[in-house]
């Protein structure tokens, strides 16, 4: 008998020992490989394909500099996400500092709060403010904060974004009320764009290279020099953004025309929108044509007050990049509409409409043009994905395809909802039958090793 539980001991211990041993050395070779797996829905541990692009990209020593206290969550949140950084490129370096044992280093980057990252590549650097200070980690958008001053810092010149001024245009300096482009504008320098007004008649001359001219839906006039002024801007390879609304800026419409963009006289209509949270006069947008600058981009965007436009022949290669829904149509009876109705009839053009289109010449001039300038409003920008399109865009008429938008990732929370009668079957498996079953296997097996 005394043999019989040696064997049976032996062989338990043996079968522990082996499954502990199996699973030490795979976390060993897992370790040693860096091979990890993240099985979180929507990938929250690991980073997204655009920045895995621009790491792959990297051919430059790029220093990640972290100032923070030796403890906290911040600290720990921002190691994890840099790891993933350094471990996809080894020219990526990561170093922690805290600012209380080495002051001088701290005024050396000019640190003056915890949760600060310089991200420096030879002379030059980036500082960000990382520590979200309601949680007490990062902020949400962190990687694309680290992987976009990555990218500035890898940039061979500044480039810099000229607004047009003088006609009655949306004011890029008002961050307050609803119509105005302040938002934006602190959008375009976050993204490491210098930006500054301009005025035609002043008799100022915008520069060809590193240059994007932004004209925000103008109400006056242009007089004939300043429309020849922009046709030479644009034939000479000129990079511009046109933002329009109903019945505004006419001449800029007639020679959009020319380089292969037709803006219509109408508004668009879309009540399928309702149904998403829109209105008859903001066309919800969720369907793009394949582009560099839709490539993987998976959300919706509003265009409010939008006039239509279409592609015709002309002196640039265009293309549509966002259109509205099927139900949607062009409105063009203004009289009706400014009476707040709306209604389809058989001159109508029905949907889809575009609402945004790109074009590019043969001597890299390139241009984007929008029926709608509210969907860049203060009140709009922050819809969902009409940062991320605009910020996409812009980045790809100034030349900066790799310059992304990555919105944070969000945890998605499961809740399970069941009955009462659920309830009572889980308490019936929970305390009575799945612990009989392993009472009665217990005795089951004691009386078996007694009998033998």
């Amino acid at each position: 008998m005394r043999q019989k539980k040696l064997i049976y001991g032996a062989g338990t211990l043996i079968s522990v020992v082996s499954t502990i041993g199996i699973i030490v050395a795979i976390n060993y070779l897992l370790f040693r490989t860096d091979i990890r797996f993240d099985v979180t829905q929507g990938q929250l541990h690991t980073v997204s394909t655009q920045t895995a692009r621009v790491l792959n990209s990297i051919e430059d020593e790029i220093v990640l500099t972290g100032f923070f206290k030796d403890q906290g969550a911040d600290r720990s949140s921002f190691r994890d996400l840099a790891k993933e950084y350094s471990r996809r490129n080894d020219k990526i370096k990561v170093d922690f500092i805290n600012p209380d044992k080495e002051p001088g280093l701290a005024k050396k980057f000019g640190i003056k709060e915890y949760g600060s990252v310089v991200i420096g590549k030879g002379d030059n650097s980036v500082k960000l403010r990382l520590t979200d200070p309601i949680t007490g980690g990062i902020i949400k958008n962190s990687e694309e904060e680290i992987t976009n001053a990555i990218l500035k810092l890898n940039r061979e010149s500044d480039k810099t974004v000229y607004y047009l001024i003088g006609h009655g245009e949306r004011d890029m300096g008002n961050s307050v009320e609803a119509e105005g482009l302040g938002l934006l504008r602190k959008t375009i320098v976050d993204e490491g764009y210098n930006i500054k007004e301009f005025l035609i008649l002043r008799g100022e001359e915008l520069p060809r290279n590193n240059s994007i001219l932004i004209v925000a839906a103008p109400t006056q006039a242009f007089s004939l020099k300043e429309i020849q002024y922009i046709k030479s801007y644009l034939d000479g390879g000129g990079r511009a953004v046109f933002l329009f609304e109903p019945r505004s800026g006419k001449e800029l419409v007639s020679i959009l025309k020319s380089y292969g963009v037709e803006l219509s006289d109408d508004v668009i209509i879309d009540p399928g929108s309702k149904l998403e949270g829109g209105g008859d006069i903001a066309p919800i947008v969720s369907d793009y044509p394949y582009h560099e600058i839709t490539e993987d981009f998976r959300f919706a965007t509003v265009f409010p007050y939008s006039r239509s436009l279409d592609i015709v022949s002309g002196s640039y290669d265009t293309e549509v990049l966002a259109q509205t829904g099927k139900y949607s149509w062009s409105e063009t009876d203004f009289e009706l509409f400014d009476e707040g109705v709306a209604q389809k009839d058989d001159s109508d053009t029905p949907g889809p409409l575009g609402v945004a289109a790109i074009g590019e010449s043969g001597n890299n001039g390139r241009i984007a043009v929008f029926g709608s300038v509210d969907f860049v409003s203060n009140v709009n920008l922050e819809f969902s994905g009409n940062r991320d399109f605009f910020l996409n865009t812009l980045n790809w008429v100034s030349g900066d395809e790799n310059l992304i938008s990555i919105r944070p990732k969000k945890v998605n929370t499961g809740n399970l909802t069941i009955t009462t009668k659920q309830v009572d079957i889980i308490q019936i498996f929970t305390i009575g039958i799945i612990p009989a079953v392993i009472l009665f296997s217990g005795l089951a097996i004691w009386w078996r090793r007694r009998v033998l």
